[in-house]
């Protein structure tokens, strides 16, 4: 997908940053120029596009979505295509998703998750009433807007069960592993309560910090949420929550709350918030009401299950209790042999594909049950491409399809196809002294410290684009957003901000010194040299306040978090912009440089002449370093491949990212 940046227009819509990533595509931040008013431009991931079965499923579901009016549901503006590429417009919410929310508190208190819970149960009722199903609720595709205002967002998984969409295929499930329902499971029609069974999972989740039923491994996952009892107290839920989520996630549809409505008030009641009053009802109508009739009679297994106790799958059912049995009759064997096929189905389950560290980090997942087969041992990352430049490349930069390589010592910066490393001619004359490389605003913009200016040149032509800026100080780094071009300076030392449409300068001081900066989350980010930390510059009153990271703070990146390079140590550390809380991950060696793109963050380390990787989501190492070359230093990452430059080499190389 051609990454936009801050500046560029799409359909109407001038790019102000980047808003999020997930498995259907990217969402911007984006001005809808004909109303002058902030949105989320969401464009859907060119795989998807460009099946015709997912294009016409886009459009009667956006249609669906838009129709659903409720203040607890993100609405939707507009959908359609532009030049091929889909897309879909919705209210901007400033704020952070309820997963993001748990991962810096632990957990929340009960009256507050009752009380978010409450309002996606609002949301979800109302989209029953419409016929739909949202099939994939779950912390992440919850928006928390100012004053915990819940949006239930990502309706791009919403079907109308009956055969008129012609979409679903029978063997399929949606959703994410950690809030699917059993009959989702066992490939069964759905209905509104697996939105139910889900929002219970969400509340669990809410309540302990973890959602329900997460083991070791994926068959175990969903072993658990067909057989497994509902967690307890003796595993976090408070007293008087233990009856709400064991009705919430019982197993048979028939025994959960007829609504998620109903679930709402009952969490409110349980956190003593409110009585429970008023009777039950069943809200969902059309393809979205159950339809009981389907389910198998009691004593006698599904569908699904009886096809997999007679597959030959005794190395999969064994072990399982065959004595036991689970409600309905079925055997337990019958049940684990269904969730085995299942897997197997799914193509071996590869872990990146559904789940991650223990919740609902992958994207949905959609599939179709086929024959089973094996699947392949995932792909390593690789150095594909090698390209020379003339000395020590010290700044890189990703930008208008191009790679641009600054150096120190190098009259020039070099330009090269960014996704095959051919070098494109001419290059552009600077002169010496190159500190960092930063596109941003249909431009490349250029910090020389010889010179103490700041140069632009268009990203298409590579032409100069006005006059040298003249700055206050020794600019080191350069970065664009909050609608101006921002510039790290030395002596003295601070932030100068260039505002992007008058050129107007003003200069921030930073008591504690400045190495890098980052744009982003309303806030400039500023790793300092007299302390361990780094500030944060808030926009737009530019207050500061100071956070406590690894020794010597480096380079720095903005992305799921504020990630920092601790080159005194061997970490990096996320900063939550919302909480400003840290977290460290260790690297094993010194990093040098820093940067994220597609839930992967990139860190070089000089020493080891290798790069390392770690999941934007767990802060996890994901598999081994993968090795560069000499003196790996800069790195500049896009969702397909990572160029890192190598200082001992003159050399700059480009890594194939494969699917995790």
């Amino acid at each position: 997908m051609h990454e936009l940046t801050e500046g560029e227009v799409f359909a109407d819509h001038r790019i102000e940053g980047l808003a999020g990533r997930g498995g259907m595509g990217v969402v911007y931040r984006a001005k809808q120029m004909a109303l002058e008013r902030t949105v989320a431009l969401k464009l859907i991931a060119p795989g998807l596009a460009e099946d015709e079965d997912f294009r016409d499923r886009f459009v009667r579901e956006s249609r669906a979505a838009a129709s659903i009016e409720h203040p607890n549901v993100i609405p939707i503006y507009h959908a359609g295509e532009h030049d091929g590429q889909l897309f879909i417009v919705m209210r901007y919410v400033a704020g952070e998703d309820l997963r993001a929310r748990v991962r810096a508190l632990g957990r929340l208190e009960p009256v507050d998750a009752a009380r978010i819970v409450a309002q996606v149960g609002g949301a979800l009722d109302a989209a029953h009433a419409r016929g739909l199903v949202h099939r994939d609720v779950k912390p992440a595709n919850v928006l928390l807007g100012a004053g915990d205002h819940a949006y239930l967002t990502d309706f791009g998984l919403t079907k109308r069960t009956a055969s008129e969409t012609g979409i679903t295929r029978a063997g399929g499930w949606v959703g994410t592993l950690g809030y699917v329902a059993p009959e989702q499971i066992r490939g069964e029609r759905v209905d509104a309560r697996v939105d139910v069974y889900a929002l219970g999972c969400v509340l669990v989740h809410l309540l302990t910090g973890r959602a329900p039923f997460m083991r070791s491994g994926d068959e175990a996952t969903l072993w658990a949420h067909l057989n497994d009892e509902p967690p307890g107290e003796a595993d976090g839920v408070p007293a008087t929550f233990v009856p709400v989520v064991r009705r919430a996630l019982a197993k048979q549809p028939a025994d959960r709350f007829p609504s998620a409505g109903d679930l709402g008030r009952a969490a409110l009641a349980a956190a003593g918030v409110r009585d429970a009053g008023g009777p039950e009802r069943m809200v969902a109508v059309g393809d979205a009401a159950p339809f009981d009739e389907t389910r198998a009679p009691a004593g006698e297994p599904s569908t699904a299950v009886t096809a997999a106790a007679s597959a030959d799958t005794p190395e999969t059912a064994g072990g399982a209790g065959a004595s036991g049995h689970g409600r309905g009759g079925v055997p337990r064997a019958a049940l684990a042999a269904a969730a085995a096929v299942v897997l197997l189905a799914l193509g071996g389950m590869a872990a990146a594909a559904l789940v991650g560290e223990g919740e609902d980090s992958g994207p949905p997942t959609t599939q179709r049950a086929t024959a089973p087969t094996t699947a392949p041992p995932p792909a390593l990352p690789e150095v594909v491409d090698r390209a020379p430049v003339d000395t020590r490349p010290n700044a890189l930069t990703l930008g208008g399809g191009f790679l641009w390589v600054g150096s120190a010592s190098d009259d020039d910066v070099l330009r090269f196809e960014a996704d095959a490393g051919r070098r494109v001619r001419p290059p552009l004359p600077v002169g010496e002294g190159v500190t960092a490389v930063h596109a941003g605003y249909g431009r490349l913009w250029v910090v020389k410290q010889t010179t103490r200016s700041l140069l632009g040149f268009s990203l298409q032509t590579g032409r100069r684009a006005g006059p040298a800026t003249t700055l206050p100080g020794e600019p080191f780094a350069v970065d664009t957003g909050e609608g101006a071009i921002w510039v790290a300076v030395r002596n003295p030392d601070g932030v100068v901000r260039i505002d992007r449409e008058t050129a107007e300068q003003r200069f921030i001081a930073v008591p504690t010194g400045v190495r890098a900066l980052a744009v982003g989350y309303d806030a400039v980010w500023v790793t300092n040299t007299e302390a361990a930390t780094v500030t944060r510059i808030r926009l737009p009153d530019e207050e500061q306040e100071s956070i406590n990271v690894g020794s010597k703070p480096g380079w720095l990146t903005v992305g799921n978090g504020v990630w920092v390079a601790n080159e005194g140590e061997e970490t990096i550390t996320r900063i939550s912009p919302n909480t400003l809380q840290t977290d460290f991950t260790e690297i094993g060696a010194a990093p040098a440089r820093v940067d994220e793109a597609d839930g992967v963050v990139w860190v070089s380390r000089r020493r080891r002449s290798d790069v390392v990787r770690v999941d934007a989501e767990s802060r996890e190492r994901i598999g081994d370093p993968v090795e560069t070359g000499r003196g790996p230093f800069a790195v500049a990452a896009a969702e397909d491949f990572v160029w890192v430059s190598l200082l001992s080499e003159d050399e700059v190389v480009r890594i194939e990212t494969p699917e995790r």
